[in-house]
């Protein structure tokens, strides 16, 4: 009697970005891991309610922790007097993307120095935490800036993680499968193109695909409706930023980033607490 083949199983990973955030952030998270199907996130281990995000990460067994590495916003974890070419006068990372980019460009000795020592600063305040490194990214994508891409390979691989996020996504795949070209009118292509080469210039070959760049942080249900990943792939990572904003509103005081604030946010914990959304990939 002949038997199949198994077919290959593709792991399917729902990786909630900025962990530590914001309470409702963290409210969203833990929601969506109990009633939905988020196995992933990423901490931010610079941010004011990080200590209790780890607390509550420990009561989330099954859920893999990463870190979400901020080069942008807020506090650093390294000393402010080390790294100037990072931080403003009130001792607070001052650089966007892009500003991070052309330093790397044009300061490159000392831009890397500095980073080097920030990124490890942040890899030693989440490894005293206790949690098991998952998987490396970047908030606003800054690990992906060669530079600092080098840095951070070097650092994964000291510390044994096999996952660093990479824009690999096939755009004719994602438009073939999505109706919606809101992409094509508020930046999503733009972002898309950007990332893209950066992964491209970096050489760095992952088996996770990542799906979606084009709806970033306006993720809906309509997004996961029969995606096929392409063959010669073990996982597809969904980057999600699920939060509750009618939370985060009543501590307005907290919020630096007032796109907690959006109503994607509430749509995208919305996602994940249908448990039919997963089975949509294939």
């Amino acid at each position: 009697m002949l038997q199949r083949k198994a077919k290959n199983v593709i792991k399917k990973i729902f990786n909630a970005d900025d962990f530590g955030m914001s309470l409702g952030v963290n409210d969203a998270i833990v929601r969506a891991y109990n009633e939905g199907i988020l196995n992933s996130a990423s901490l931010m281990v610079n941010q004011k309610y990080a200590a209790e995000a780890v607390v509550l990460a420990k009561n989330m067994p099954n859920l893999e922790i990463g870190l979400h590495l901020n080069l942008t916003n807020e506090k650093p974890a390294a000393n402010p007097a080390q790294i100037p070419l990072l931080v403003d006068s009130q001792s607070k990372l001052k650089n966007g993307f892009v500003n991070l980019l052309l330093l790397s460009v044009l300061h490159p000795r000392a831009f890397k120095k500095q980073i080097e020592i920030e990124i490890r600063a942040q890899i030693n305040k989440y490894t005293a935490t206790g949690l098991t490194l998952s998987h490396i990214d970047g908030h606003r994508h800054v690990h992906l800036i060669p530079a600092v891409f080098k840095i951070v390979r070097q650092i994964a691989q000291e510390y044994n993680v096999s996952r660093i996020r990479v824009m690999n996504e096939n755009i004719f795949n994602t438009v073939k499968q999505n109706k919606s070209k809101s992409w094509l009118f508020d930046g999503g292509l733009v972002k898309y193109i950007i990332l893209r080469f950066l992964t491209w210039w970096n050489g760095y070959q992952s088996d996770v695909y990542f799906y979606t760049i084009l709806y970033t942080c306006k993720l809906s249900k309509a997004q996961f409706q029969n995606v096929k990943i392409p063959n010669g792939y073990k996982a597809v990572e969904i980057m999600i930023h699920p939060a509750t904003p009618d939370m985060d509103k009543q501590h307005i005081e907290d919020i630096w980033d007032e796109s907690v604030l959006s109503p994607y946010r509430t749509q995208e914990l919305e996602v994940l607490l249908d448990k039919n959304v997963a089975k949509g990939i294939n």
